[in-house]
């Protein structure tokens, strides 16, 4: 049997909520695939025959969680040579899972991908990205545009996995799958505001127990105790917002190095008490103390912004890579009408978001795809 390519395609008409605890998104996306059947050439008066009988490539969207009932659509194209495709449309609206890469969380980007296989191995068939139709996406109809900003373009990566059907006879059968998605970028100013500044400052705050006279160690430890126990309670808030995850992000990482210079502070002051017996050693050493604190908690947030801004930078350039290429495919497969209507859609996204509208208007999705639905 021939090996067939299927050109695939694919529109999100609207991107919905992004569940970072549960690891999906909400979606409207419309998929196309197309194929050659050259049992059609120059059969333009079969447009209208019954396509069914004719092969197919048995398409499934893998991460899908659950979705409305989808209409499918085929239709029979013929190029200026009278060569055939057959082309295979349909809607799916519904949750897509997706394992999100939460290290740089909140500084992160997520990449929300439509896994596309086929029940055919991939002796059979081959998915390629769509050389001739342009994959997009409608970010006028972002609907969490409040927590995420989504990146205008969409990329496509063809692969091929294997699947184990006989451990005893050693059957590996490799089947073909395309992943075709977009970014999004979250909005960090919430968990900066909310939960860096706060610690910071909670932090920061264990240097007034050194206010506190060092023959009061009581005192000490018991403003050191309740900022540590604020701390915790800060430490839980987070955990509400993320999935169980066995590595720590980011923000872990942050606040685990607060929580544990508050312990070091803590420790300093039981320490303190031991050299009770040299009054003018223990205030050296508590004036040293206090002093090596200070640098150390203060050259600890200089390289905390350090690797937040060198992380951003570097996003941004990698981003700003893959919208340059897919602005270059755009512009070859569909020229200046391309640059007029994303400079359209781009002015209506500032002014809804101005507006604190967070999707466009009823019509604007259906007008991304040519399909009845």
């Amino acid at each position: 049997m021939v090996k067939r390519t299927v050109y695939i395609r694919v529109v999100f008409l609207k991107v919905g909520e992004i569940d970072t605890v549960k690891e999906k998104y909400f979606a409207d996306v419309f998929v196309q695939a197309r194929w050659r059947e050259p049992a059609l050439d120059h059969s333009q008066h079969l447009k209208n025959s019954n396509l069914d009988n004719y092969w197919g490539p048995k398409i499934s969207v893998q991460n899908v969680i659950d979705f409305k009932k989808k209409k499918v659509l085929k239709e029979l194209n013929f190029n200026p040579h009278g060569e055939a495709f057959l082309t295979e449309k349909r809607k799916i609206s519904g949750n897509f899972s997706e394992k999100l890469e939460l290290m740089d969380f909140p500084f992160d980007h997520q990449y929300l991908n439509l896994i596309i296989t086929s029940e055919l191995p991939s002796t059979d068939l081959e998915f390629q990205e769509d050389k001739d139709e342009l994959s997009t996406i409608n970010v006028s109809c972002f609907v969490d545009v409040q927590e995420w900003s989504l990146c205008d373009y969409v990329a496509s990566v063809p692969y091929t996995e294997s699947k184990v059907f006989s451990q005893k006879r050693n059957v590996n059968t490799k089947f073909p799958g395309i992943s075709v998605g977009c970014c999004a970028v979250r909005r960090a100013g919430f968990f900066v505001w909310n939960v860096i500044v706060i610690m910071t400052l909670i932090c920061a705050t264990s240097f007034a127990t050194f206010a506190v006279s060092r023959k009061l160690p009581q005192n000490r430890l018991q403003l050191s105790i309740t900022l540590m126990l604020t701390a915790v309670t800060f430490r839980l808030t987070t955990n509400a917002n993320l999935p169980k995850i066995s590595y720590h992000t980011r923000l872990d990482k942050f606040i685990l190095a607060n929580m544990f210079f508050n312990w070091l502070v803590t420790a300093w002051h039981a320490v303190i008490t031991r050299f009770d017996y040299d009054d003018d050693l223990q205030a050296t050493m508590d004036n040293w103390a206090f002093l090596v604190f200070l640098i150390a908690y203060g050259l600890f947030l200089v390289v905390f912004v350090s690797l937040v801004l060198i992380t951003y930078v570097l996003r941004n350039n990698e981003l700003q890579s893959k919208l340059k290429i897919y602005e270059e495919k755009a512009e070859k497969l569909l020229g200046g009408h391309w640059k007029d209507s994303r400079s359209k859609e781009q002015e209506d996204v500032t002014i809804r978001r101005r507006a604190g509208l967070s999707y466009s208007t009823p019509g604007t999705a259906s007008a991304v795809y040519p399909m009845d639905t």
